[in-house]
């Protein structure tokens, strides 16, 4: 019995008329006949009823029909579980709680594996645990080491804030500021930040921040306009922050995050020459 003759079976029981099921199966009506005849011929019951210009299916060919689904569900199925388990196998889920890092890892985990798919995502610290507790998430970045003994971390980098202002602001000559001081301005803002937007709200929570969902309109209007922002250590790298702001570090202890990569210990095995690199940097 062939796979084919399954499926012409089925396209048969579907449209209940050799001409339509030769259409849907792509095939001949001859070869199409020819199949189910010789499915009928194999399995040595009456699947039809055939008359001069008519022909059917007979009780034990419905009865056949329940089984030629479940076969070509599991066809279905095993052909979409094995492409997954083949995806999930070529692809390292990096998911980070804030954008910077994913900039940076990438790269180096296809320089560590060139025939690899990095995919990324901005999550929460309570959604990334969840991710590499299932396996949807590969490699986690957090703000805080892990402490639970399942799981492997090193330390990936650190990211501190500055507040951006062109040089005719009132604070470009200070040396350093703090949220306290900084409350209340109007500010431009990217909207995904991760974990930074719960920073800002609670020490800065009398200022408007304008949201910016593109960050190519959000670097024009910094690159043009009179409102300050934040930068970082990490953006200031990015390619297209410009040159003529004033970075002036902010003091608090909240402006300042080292990163941890985190992966369980059953996966390092997989990750472990990005797990030395990192070591390494």
């Amino acid at each position: 019995m062939e796979l084919y003759q399954i499926y012409q079976f089925l396209a048969f029981a579907e449209c209940g008329s050799v001409t339509q099921a030769a259409q849907m199966a792509n095939t001949s009506q001859p070869s199409l006949s020819r199949a189910i005849r010789k499915l009928e011929t194999e399995l040595d019951v009456p699947l039809f009823t055939r008359t001069a210009n008519t022909i059917a299916l007979t009780e034990y060919g419905r009865y056949a029909v329940r089984y030629a689904r479940r076969i070509a569900d599991d066809i279905d199925r095993m052909k979409s579980d094995v492409r997954q388990y083949y995806h999930r196998s070529h692809t390292v889920t990096i998911a980070s709680v804030a954008p910077a890092p994913l900039w940076s890892l990438p790269p180096l985990l296809m320089k560590c594996y060139p025939d690899t798919t990095a995919a990324t995502e901005l999550s929460d610290e309570s959604h990334i645990l969840r991710g590499l507790g299932d396996g949807s998430v590969s490699i986690g970045i957090l703000t805080k080491c892990v402490p639970d003994d399942g799981y492997i971390r090193t330390y990936c980098g650190e990211e501190y804030l500055y507040f951006s202002v062109p040089p005719t602001h009132r604070f470009a000559d200070r040396k350093t500021v703090s949220f306290a001081d900084i409350d209340g301005e109007t500010m431009l803002l990217m909207r995904d930040i991760g974990f930074w937007n719960a920073v800002h709200k609670e020490w800065m929570p009398h200022s408007k921040f304008l949201i910016q969902n593109e960050r190519d309109n959000f670097s024009t209007l910094v690159n043009t306009s009179s409102l300050p922002s934040f930068a970082s250590n990490l953006t200031l790298e990015h390619p297209g922050f410009p040159s003529d702001r004033v970075n002036i570090p902010i003091s608090d202890e909240a402006a300042h995050v080292e990163y941890y990569a985190v992966c369980r210990r059953n996966e390092y095995e997989r990750l472990k020459d990005f797990f030395k690199m990192l070591k390494d940097l």
